[in-house]
């Protein structure tokens, strides 16, 4: 029988409620597809909203820029009929990729009831009654179906797909029923990963506003005896950290592997490149401050590694009454106008940036106090980051 791995028990006692599978264009009513706009066609601010591409993606909503949205002209807009939609509608994009990867093929919904006009390479899909659109939105974000449409993708410089080849999409449905009980049962799932995106971030964003109020000494600790802690100082960062060029420790194969043991790192957003085999030339001096002398970026690192790039730098205490991870907190506190991937800037500038230092008693007030919500957003994001590994094993079990 056709049927998904994990199913719910009414219908797997069901012996006639097999699943069948069948194009996706006997389930469309309709499709619209995206209107080709000049620059002479976009306003700064208006009424009518473009539904760009990059405003769609994982997740079954759809994303549109609050910041720097997108507008047309009442003109093109009233030309361009065709390629206006509504929440009736489904979105999806079959043409060009994103920075973050391939958007292609995501369907999302419009949760408004405004109407919007369709960029080029986006579609517009009204659905049948038999198929629910939770459920195509959910399927639409397995493992299955993206490489699905990885199969579909022709094109090189512009990447798309065809709208026959897209329609053509063999799709598995059981009952209407069993679809709707499907995507109820994720929308749930959905909710929990909302509700903890939204917790994580409120507490990211409480930690910033604290820490900003304690660096601005707008919050400050008391000693033991319930004293003020002496004045602060301030001081460059040449005067508490010293500096260790790379070269000993770079590594020399990129061959990296899970299987291996010692990371191989980047102070960028990367972080981490891989795992080498290589034994010799491993940093252990810990903790350190490794920064990216080009793009000045850093992190915090507790544990031997190997480095990549010979821009990067070992920040180091001088003076061991400091604490380096004190210093790295308030390095996060740092507004640098740089990144000129041509100039190199610890020494000639970043080194010579000023920071607040408490006495070392302070310091460490201030690193439990950020140690404490650290330990409260870590556990937040653990259930974060499990709930999402449910959430897809149940999207690769409960399709075909």
């Amino acid at each position: 029988m056709n049927v998904p791995k994990l199913r719910f028990k009414e219908y797997s006692r069901d012996s006639t409620s097999a699943w069948v599978k069948a194009p996706l264009k006997e389930f469309i009513d309709d499709h619209k597809g995206g209107a080709s706009l000049r620059p002479s066609d976009f306003l700064p601010s208006g009424k009518f909203e473009v539904i760009p591409k990059k405003a769609i993606s994982s997740g079954g909503k759809l994303n549109l820029d609050k910041l720097n949205p997108t507008y047309c002209t009442e003109t093109f807009f009233s030309n361009n009929q065709s390629s206006v939609i509504d929440r009736k509608y489904l979105v999806t994009t079959l043409r060009d990729l994103v920075p973050s990867g391939p958007s292609i093929g995501y369907i999302v919904k419009i949760e408004d009831d405004r109407k919007y006009l369709l960029a080029q390479g986006v579609y517009g899909i009204k659905i049948k009654d038999e198929l629910d659109e939770e459920f195509l939105i959910q399927f639409s974000n397995t493992i299955k179906y993206r490489e699905l449409m990885q199969t579909m993708m022709v094109g090189s410089t512009q990447v798309h797909i065809r709208n026959g080849d897209f329609f053509k999409l063999l799709l598995g449905v059981p009952s209407i029923e069993e679809q709707q009980k499907i995507s109820s049962f994720l929308l749930r799932v959905d909710q929990k990963i909302s509700l903890l995106t939204k917790n994580y971030e409120l507490l990211a964003q409480y930690k910033k506003g604290v820490m900003q109020k304690i660096f601005n000494q707008e919050i400050r600790f008391k000693d033991r005896a319930g004293k003020d802690f002496p004045a602060w100082e301030y001081v460059p960062l040449e005067k508490v950290l010293d500096y260790e060029q790379p070269g000993r420790y770079l590594v020399s194969s990129t061959k990296y592997s899970d299987d291996f043991d010692t990371p191989v790192l980047t102070a960028g957003k990367t972080f981490l490149l891989g795992y080498t085999d290589e034994i010799n030339g491993i940093f252990t001096d810990l903790p350190v401050i490794i920064f990216d002398d080009f793009t000045t970026a850093f992190k915090f690192v507790d544990f031997p590694f190997k480095a990549k790039s010979s821009a990067m730098k070992m920040l180091k205490n001088i003076n061991s009454d400091n604490y380096l991870r004190y210093i790295y907190e308030a390095m996060c506190r740092i507004d640098f106008q740089g990144g000129d991937e041509h100039k190199r800037y610890w020494i000639s500038q970043y080194s010579k940036i000023t920071i607040p230092l408490p006495h070392h008693d302070e310091q460490i007030k201030i690193l439990e106090f950020s140690a404490g919500i650290d330990k409260k957003i870590e556990i937040i994001k653990s259930k974060l980051e499990l709930t999402k590994q449910y959430k897809q094993g149940l999207l690769q079990q409960m399709f075909i």
